[in-house]
């Protein structure tokens, strides 16, 4: 059990707002810092932190938490690490409760990963240094002259050459007193059929990959030209263009991005940038002035990669290459990207085309200008998809409806109701169908996602009353739903004003609602009658449910005031205690009259008037009451 202090501790020394700031791009708004939000897809900021409170919130998504959850939600990592990785930045010790055996295989793992670390980092020197001086070095050279890569860009990538030896690597690191069964498995060496270790990469481009720490955990190595004099089977005749490390302890091709080291820095600062998909591409890209951008590692982009690429911008714009394969790649990115929270455009190269091709033609509206206009007029990746739908979509009425329901889906996904008409009538007018059948293709997946979500709590009922608090109207409804309303009223003011907290009424309006809900109302004016302040990451603890939890951590969000916020959260709260008094009369008065009606009906007429003339008292008082509006 992890001692509460200790949690406490680390939040305290967490700056929330430094902390966010790392992954994404932050401004001042008010009170708060808002962003995208990096969990799901949007165009306007929706996401705020709040330094004060210790918290952030979307008002998109609704994920909310401290700087513990959000370490949690954008690193991918359970509470425990969490808590371990920010305690080691605020220098909190954490006292070890873990199982002794646990607790010794971490510190195994981490001195492998150290151990294996410091091998790949040996090897990316001496490939570096080979690239310069070694035999056969020349053809990496004119590879990389070719294409017009300069010495600053190789350098700033750390390119290299893997010699054409079939030891070299494997006696440098054992001058370097790396342990060749390290090496192994870092996936630099390989063993020999009869004892021994030889290099994996030979004769190739080397091309480091870094992780999110900067380190070099991989290699990708592009094959060079061969020569006769070379020893036979040193590079076999059937290897493929690349050859990459394999997955090792430290490193795992579908979380990680080539050229994010040298990447981020331009991707935070323009908040965007651009994935294309080989490791020339990238490199060519960055020598031409396109410095936000980065590659996945041979794989298809992944939801790991994509969650990574958004700590460091907020959209992207994928260029990929100009064939099928290019174009299914583009397609399969849609989801992934609006899972991460990434706004997505889609650069459109000409068929048979790669970005490296591309910005190195002289041909007409090619190069480094026809880049530029490929991503000024990048179409965002919805309206790319439905021109890329008809494309492939028949003649035939089947084909187009079907591609209609393919499509539905994506549109409704967009939150812009303005945009999303844009796009039915692109998908009408693409798929030459009538608006209304690609509406209706919505409303049915709208209608199938409404049947799959769980029934909302108590909050539902009550839309919000931000945009101006007022008293609940209890006309032509139920008392279940009133007092649903009544309660909601109520603790929006007071935690849109935590001043409200101090007032007489609030011990009254505590006592009238809903059991489950006490505990955090008990809470929160405990808080801030104590420290006249609101620990929004505690309270939250409170909540009795996840539905409720991001209704009231929406209301925790500091409110900027315009001078009437006081006065509106006032009327509203008082309101709020006037209908639950006026709910309880009316509760006590239906109990009475059946009652009555009971002692009516078992022979008892005095039983029957005094209870009669008890619920025609409370009728008179209630009458009062909404006289004298109390």
């Amino acid at each position: 059990m992890i001692d509460r202090s200790v949690v406490d501790q680390v939040r305290q020394r967490t700056d929330l707002v430094e902390l966010v700031g790392q992954y994404m791009p932050l401004r001042r708004a008010g009170m708060n810092w808002i962003a995208r939000c990096p969990f799901h897809e949007e165009r306007t900021p929706s996401f705020n932190v709040s330094a004060e409170r210790g918290f952030y919130f979307c008002f998109g998504c609704k994920a909310s938490g401290d700087a513990l959850r959000f370490y949690e939600q954008i690193e991918g990592v359970n509470f425990v690490e969490a808590l371990r990785a920010l305690a080691e930045r605020a220098g909190v010790e954490l006292p070890e409760t873990r199982d002794p055996e646990r607790i010794a295989e971490d510190r195994r793992q981490r001195d492998v990963g150290e151990r294996l670390a410091a091998a790949c980092e040996s090897a990316a020197v001496y490939f570096e240094q080979c690239l310069v001086n070694a035999p056969y070095s020349e053809l990496a050279r004119d590879a990389l002259s070719e294409r017009g890569i300069s010495e600053e860009v190789a350098t700033r990538f750390r390119l290299g050459y893997a010699p054409a030896r079939w030891d070299g690597l494997a006696e440098h690191l054992k001058a370097q007193r790396v342990s060749p069964a390290d090496a192994e498995l870092a996936g630099l060496l390989m063993a020999g059929r009869n004892g021994g270790w030889y290099d994996r990469f030979r004769h190739r481009l080397m091309f480091p990959v870094v992780d999110r720490a900067n380190r070099v955990v991989a290699f990708s190595g592009r094959v060079l030209p061969v020569t006769e004099d070379m020893p036979e089977g040193l590079v076999p005749e059937d290897a493929g263009k690349y050859i990459n490390s394999p997955e090792t302890p430290l490193y795992k091709k579908s979380e990680l991005l080539y050229g994010l080291g040298v990447a981020r820095t331009a991707m935070r600062q323009k908040a965007e940038a651009i994935l294309v998909e080989g490791n020339f591409d990238v490199v060519q890209m960055h020598q031409q002035g396109f410095n936000e951008t980065v590659a996945p590692l041979g794989t298809s982009f992944t939801e790991a990669q994509a969650r990574l690429l958004r700590r460091f911008a907020e959209s992207v714009v994928l260029v990929f290459d100009g064939d099928e394969a290019g174009r299914k790649a583009a397609r399969a990115s849609h989801s992934v990207c609006a899972k991460a929270g990434l706004v997505a455009r889609v650069g459109v190269l000409p068929p048979k085309t790669d970005p490296d091709g591309y910005l190195r033609s002289t041909d007409e509206g090619k190069g480094v200008a026809g880049m530029v206009e490929v991503l000024k007029s990048a179409p965002s990746v919805v309206e790319w998809l439905i021109k890329d739908a008809a494309l492939n979509t028949g003649d035939n009425a089947p084909e187009r409806v079907a591609a209609a329901r393919a499509l539905a889906p994506v549109i409704a996904d967009v939150r812009d109701s303005i945009e999303r008409e844009v796009y039915v009538r692109l998908a009408a007018k693409a798929l030459y169908l009538e608006e209304h059948l690609v509406v209706r293709a919505i409303r049915e997946h709208q209608a199938q996602a409404a049947q799959a979500a769980k029934a909302m709590p108590f909050a539902a009922a009550h839309p919000g009353l931000r945009a101006g608090l007022t008293a609940p109207d209890d006309a032509n409804e139920d008392v279940p739903q009133m007092t649903r309303r009544a309660t909601a009223s109520g603790l929006e003011s007071m935690l849109l004003c935590p001043e409200l907290f101090e007032r007489a009424e609030v011990e009254e309006f505590v006592a009238m609602i809903d059991e489950a809900l006490k505990p955090f109302a008990r809470g929160a004016r405990d808080q801030w009658v104590t420290n006249q302040r609101l620990d929004a990451p505690s309270l939250l603890e409170l909540c009795p449910n996840e539905a409720t939890r991001h209704w009231i951590a929406q209301r925790l969000v500091p409110a900027d005031d315009d001078g009437t916020l006081k006065e509106k959260c006032q009327a509203s709260l008082l309101g709020a205690v006037a209908t639950l008094r006026r709910l309880r009369v009316k509760d006590a008065a239906r109990a009475l009259k059946q009652q009555s009606a009971r002692a009516g009906m078992q022979g008892d007429p005095k039983g029957e008037e005094q209870t009669l003339n008890e619920q025609l008292n409370m009728k008179r008082d209630l009458v009062r009451k909404r006289r004298d509006g109390t």
